[in-house]
């Protein structure tokens, strides 16, 4: 394998920068080790020590006073909507970099919809525009690269998944460690997560076998105090906990606790803490509106429709699973996710992609659509 020179642009590098940080960073890490020539351009600060890395401001004023050897080879863009990924777009342009963007979901239809009106302005204004003038756009499912097309994008799309980050997860056998009966939701508080559809679904169950529910992330303060109010109402017989957000590896603790995972979003076009609730041997329940149908048919969890009828008969099944029955699903969770969502495997598939972008001759992927 050639050396190839990768500059990796995110806008939020930080410990709030959700998904895109999550992918971003340690995307960044594993193309390093690796061998790939690798830098990092970022809006803030990144949460953990990034090596190469330059500081641009969360608006990218800072990108034109880039070193020279940044940007003029593989850009990868991750985001859009902003003024820095308009202007990270240009800099890539103006430097002669070979452009690659990963909306990261924000053009699911449920995305595209949350404030319509703004982001249809946008879109003709000149994100769609950027799209096309791309070389290259990444998702990470075929439900997101269907979604781009449907949107009358024709350019080249790879279509690879998330890996995960597993420093501070335990490696002993996931069927070995204790668990507590806790159904855990760990994401972002928002509309679009499906929560007070979680709620009522759980006070709705017959029997929790001894189960509580905890709640845990960040989200904006009148959001989060939505969620607060509707546990609050739930009453304090309930067994709903609402947590502070943890982050970095102190996360692992927090899915190594539980039983069962829940994520009854309405729209993702990936969902990375379904793959870190597998990892650490969680069965899973989540919804349609994801990119995990083959939950069921693997022996992983539940996957439904954006319904609480549905999901409270999904938490029903999962709090009534025998200890012996959570230990099969545990094992066959840690064994799939190490098996697909490895940054090394994942890493060694953009580089592949990368190296196909530089030059042309080579032959095309078979994640790759060209459209």
């Amino acid at each position: 394998m050639r050396k190839i020179a990768v500059t990796t642009v995110v806008r939020d590098a930080g410990r709030l920068g959700g998904g895109m940080a999550s992918v971003a960073r340690p995307l960044h890490t594993a193309l390093t080790r690796l061998g790939a020539n690798a830098s990092f351009v970022s809006g803030n600060e990144p949460a953990d020590a990034t090596n190469s890395s330059v500081v641009v401001t969360l608006r990218g004023e800072g990108l034109r006073g880039l070193p020279p050897g940044f940007m003029n080879s593989a850009v990868h863009i991750h985001g859009i909507w902003t003024i820095f990924e308009y202007r990270a777009w240009r800099e890539a342009r103006r430097r002669g970099g070979r452009i690659v963007i990963s909306p990261h979901g924000a053009l699911e239809p449920w995305a595209f919809r949350h404030k319509r009106a703004k982001k249809t302005i946008a879109w003709w204004a000149y994100q769609k525009r950027i799209l096309q003038d791309a070389d290259l756009l990444i998702v990470n499912s075929e439900q997101e690269r269907r979604a781009l097309r449907d949107l009358g994008l024709g350019r080249p799309i790879a279509t690879i998944p998330n890996g995960v980050d597993v420093e501070g997860l335990s490696r002993a056998p996931t069927h070995e460690l204790p668990r507590d009966k806790i159904v855990l939701f760990f994401s972002r508080l928002d509309p679009k997560k499906g929560i007070l559809d979680l709620i009522e679904a759980w006070g709705a169950l017959l029997d929790r076998n001894g189960h509580s529910l905890h709640i845990q992330g960040y989200g904006e303060p009148a959001y989060a105090a939505v969620v607060a109010e509707r546990i609050r109402q739930a009453g304090e017989g309930s067994g709903i906990t609402l947590l502070p957000p943890v982050f970095g590896t102190a996360r692992w603790a927090a899915y190594e606790r539980g039983s069962v995972f829940v994520l009854p979003t309405y729209s993702e076009n990936f969902g990375i803490t379904v793959a870190e609730a597998l990892m650490a041997g969680l069965p899973v329940i989540t919804t349609r509106a994801t990119p995990w149908g083959d939950l069921a048919s693997e022996g992983l969890g539940w996957i439904i429709d954006n319904d609480a009828t549905q999901l409270r008969d999904a938490l029903q099944a999962a709090v009534r699973l025998t200890d012996t029955q959570l230990a099969s699903m545990r094992a066959k969770a840690r064994a799939y996710a190490a098996s697909h969502f490895a940054w090394d495997v994942i890493a060694a598939r953009y580089i592949e992609t990368y190296e196909w972008l530089l030059d042309r001759s080579l032959p095309s992927p078979a994640w790759v659509d060209e459209g």
